[in-house]
C-alpha cells in the first residue's frame, strides 16, 4: 500500500501533506488546531479504496504561515485545492469535520473543478440558524475568555456546548500553540461563516450532509440537517460525537463510506 509526504506551497505557506492508500483522491480536512494526523487511524479503514489524504492546515503542526494573520475562508479553500491539484487528480472527494467542514463548503463554492462528492459533518455555519446570532456570541465570549484568562478556560468553555462526549477531544493531542491560533485567528471567522447556498445549488457538486447521532440537537449537529433541507442533498446520521473520528476509526470510516455511496459515483 503506498504512502507519502510532501510539502505544497500556496499563497505564502507550505503545507505538510500527507497519504496512504492507492484509488480515487479522498481529502480530509481537520477542524480547530488543524492537524492531519487525526485521520491517520480513519485513513488506515479507507485505504483499500481511496489514496487518503489529510494535511496540517497553514499555521498548524508542520505547516507555515502568517500566525498574526486572522482566518481567511477563500484562502483556507485555496489551500485545500492546492493540496488536490498538487496530489495529481485534478479533483477529490472531500471531508471535513466542524471547522473542516466549513472549509469544504467554501471549496465546493470557490472551486467546484476539484471536487467531486463533498461530504460536511457538523459544520459550525451558525449564521444560518434562527438562533444562529446567539451562538456567534457565545463564539465571541470563549475568545474574550481567551484575551483575559488564557487557553485552557476558554477551550473548556468551548468544549463544554460539544454534546454527546466529555473531556478532551480523542485521539492526538494538538500543539498548544495550534489551539492558541484556533481561538484567537480562527474561531472568530469561522464562526461567522454561511456559505453562498445559491452558489452551490449552481455548481452542482454532489454533496452530503451529516451528524453523530450522539450530537442531538447541538447547534453544529442542526447546520447540518437544515443544510440538507436548504441545498438540497442527502443526510446522513453517523455513530457517535462530533470527535468520532478519534475514539470509532473504523466506524467513523464505514459511515464515510456510506455517505459517499449516497452522494453517487
Amino acid at each position: 500500500m503506498q504512502s507519502g509526504t510532501t510539502r505544497v506551497v500556496n499563497d505564502g505557506a507550505e503545507l505538510q501533506v500527507e497519504w496512504l492508500g492507492d484509488g480515487p483522491t479522498l481529502l480530509m480536512i481537520a477542524g480547530g488546531g488543524g492537524t492531519g494526523v487525526r485521520y491517520a487511524e480513519v485513513a488506515r479503514h479507507l485505504a483499500d479504496g481511496h489514496r487518503v489524504v489529510w494535511y496540517d492546515r497553514r499555521c498548524c503542526g508542520a505547516s507555515t504561515g502568517n500566525r498574526e494573520a486572522n482566518g481567511d475562508m477563500a484562502q483556507q479553500a485555496s489551500d485545500a485545492a492546492a493540496v488536490i491539484a498538487a496530489m495529481g487528480d485534478g479533483r477529490a472527494d472531500v471531508f471535513g469535520n466542524s471547522s473542516g467542514a466549513n472549509i469544504a463548503l467554501k471549496l465546493a463554492v470557490d472551486h467546484p473543478q476539484a471536487v467531486n462528492r463533498v461530504i460536511v459533518h457538523e459544520p459550525p455555519v451558525l449564521p444560518l440558524l434562527d438562533d444562529g446570532a446567539e451562538w456567534i456570541a457565545y463564539s465571541d465570549k470563549v475568545v474574550e475568555t481567551f484575551a483575559s484568562a488564557g487557553p485552557m478556560p476558554a477551550l473548556g468553555m468551548f468544549l463544554s456546548e460539544i454534546v454527546g462526549h466529555s473531556g478532551p477531544p480523542p485521539g492526538p493531542r494538538p500543539d498548544p500553540k495550534d489551539m492558541v491560533f484556533f481561538l484567537s485567528r480562527e474561531l472568530p471567522v469561522f464562526c461567522r461563516f454561511a456559505p453562498d447556498l445559491n452558489r452551490l445549488r449552481a455548481n452542482g457538486v454532489a454533496m452530503v450532509t451529516a451528524a453523530g447521532r450522539d450530537s442531538a440537537d447541538a447547534y453544529y449537529a442542526r447546520t447540518a440537517r437544515l443544510l440538507a433541507q436548504e441545498l438540497p442533498c442527502p443526510y446522513h446520521a453517523f455513530s457517535g460525537h462530533h470527535f468520532s473520528f478519534g475514539d470509532a476509526p473504523e466506524v467513523y470510516a464505514r459511515d464515510i463510506r456510506a455517505a459517499l455511496a449516497l452522494a453517487g459515483a
